[in-house]
């Protein structure tokens, strides 16, 4: 049995991610969306108005480059704006037909959601969805470099 510190935690939950991603975007397909662009869109939504880029890469844990990467098509199909804000900053909100979009969706993450949830147990989804909260507030706080 190999260690704690043997198993590369980075590639455990990479594969992991990419794996439940997989499944999720099958699903969301349906409604013309990925995965990522339906977090983020609900991530905007949740907001109730604009929000400023570098607010929403962090809370994504998006590189601000990514986020912009990923944002261009939802602006190009109407699903957001994006616009100045304050000095170089630029804010995103959600348009009507973005709200609209996020409608179309949902069912078909509520039915990846149910099917991962069902097969994986609801207890044991609650724990392991708390622990990554907690990973990813470590990640963010270690520093580069630390050991």
């Amino acid at each position: 049995m190999e260690s704690a510190t043997a198993t590369c935690a980075a590639g455990t939950l990479r594969r992991a991610t990419r794996s439940i991603a997989r499944a999720y975007d099958r699903r969301l397909a349906a409604a013309g969306l990925t995965t990522t662009q339906f977090s983020i869109l609900r991530a905007i939504e949740r907001r109730n108005g604009p929000v400023a880029l570098s607010e929403l890469a962090d809370e994504q844990v998006f590189e601000r480059t990514s986020l912009y990467r990923a944002l261009g098509p939802l602006e190009r199909d109407g699903l957001v704006t994006i616009g100045p804000g304050r000095g170089r900053g630029k804010f995103v909100a959600l348009t009507a037909k973005g709200g609209k979009q996020i409608a179309r969706a949902l069912p078909h993450w509520h039915a990846a959601q149910q099917a991962f949830v069902s097969r994986f147990g609801r207890s044991a989804w609650l724990a392991l969805s708390a622990q990554l909260v907690e990973i990813a507030d470590i990640a963010r706080a270690m520093p580069d470099g630390e050991s």
